[in-house]
C-alpha cells in the first residue's frame, strides 16, 4: 500500500470525524434553526459551516442566548488547550472595558468568558447580592427584560458586580435566580473600584455604560421596573 497516499487520507478522515462531532443545531433570535459547525468568531461575527461545507456569517447578537453562551464557552476553553491571546482567536477587549472590568468574567456555571464578549454592546452593571431582599425582588424583572432584549437581537449584556460575602453565596445567587448574564469573579479588584467609581452606597443598583466606558444611565433600575425591555431605547 502506498503510505504516502494513506497518511493524507487518515488525516482527512480524522478531521472529518472531528467536524461531524462539532455539528449542532443553531437557533437565531427569530427562532430559525440550522445545522452547522462553529468555525471561528471575528469580532461580533460568528462563522459557521454547513454539513455541505458552505460557510455563513451571523452576528453574535442575532443568535439565541444559549448559542451566544456556547460560543463564549468555546472561546474561554481555548487557552486551556494551550492557546492564548491572538493564537486563541480571541477578539481584542475594548481598553475601557478591560480597565473597568478586567480581562475575564464568569457565568452562572463558573465558566470564564473573555470581556471581549461585551464589545459593541450596552452594558448593565448590576450591583447586587443574595442577602438583599430588594435585589432578590428586582433580579427576576431584570432577567425578564434581559431575555426579551436577547430575543429581539439587541446588543445588551448585564455584568453582575457581586456584593455577596463569599463566592459560594454569589454562585448560589446566580444559579437560584437563573441569571443568564455574566459576573465579575468574586474578589477581583474591579468590584471595589466600580463601587467607588459609581458611588454605590446602596443596592440594587443598575448602571448602563457603553463599551467605551461612557455612562448612559445611572437610574436604570427604575427604568427597567417601569418600562421593562423598552428602557433599552432610552439608553
Amino acid at each position: 500500500m502506498n503510505t504516502t497516499r494513506l497518511i493524507p487520507l487518515l488525516v482527512w478522515l480524522a478531521a472529518a470525524q472531528t467536524f461531524a462531532q462539532e455539528m449542532r443545531t443553531w437557533t437565531s433570535a427569530s427562532g430559525a434553526t440550522i445545522e452547522a459547525a462553529f468555525v471561528e468568531q471575528q469580532f461580533d461575527l460568528v462563522i459557521l459551516q454547513s454539513p455541505g461545507g458552505d460557510k455563513m456569517k451571523i452576528r453574535l447578537n442575532r443568535l439565541s442566548p444559549e448559542d451566544q453562551r456556547y460560543v463564549g464557552g468555546l472561546k474561554s476553553a481555548a487557552p486551556a488547550a494551550g492557546l492564548s491571546g491572538n493564537a486563541a482567536g480571541e477578539a481584542p477587549i475594548p481598553p475601557a472595558l478591560e480597565d473597568l472590568l478586567g480581562r475575564r468574567l464568569v457565568n452562572a456555571k463558573g465558566r470564564k468568558v473573555s470581556t471581549a464578549e461585551l464589545a459593541g454592546k450596552k452594558i448593565g452593571l448590576y450591583f447586587s447580592a443574595s442577602w438583599c431582599p430588594p435585589c432578590r425582588a428586582f433580579t427576576p424583572q431584570l432577567a425578564a427584560a434581559y431575555n426579551q432584549l436577547q430575543a429581539d437581537g439587541k446588543p445588551f449584556e448585564v455584568v453582575l458586580v457581586p456584593h455577596d460575602r463569599d463566592e459560594a453565596s454569589m454562585r448560589a445567587y446566580m444559579r437560584s435566580h437563573e441569571m443568564p448574564w455574566l459576573a465579575i469573579p468574586f474578589g477581583d479588584k474591579p468590584v471595589e473600584a466600580l463601587k467607588k467609581k459609581y458611588a454605590v452606597n446602596g443596592i440594587p443598583k443598575l448602571i448602563i455604560i457603553d463599551d467605551a466606558g461612557k455612562t448612559l444611565s445611572t437610574e436604570a433600575r427604575g427604568q427597567v421596573m417601569t418600562q421593562g425591555a423598552a428602557a433599552f431605547d432610552s439608553w
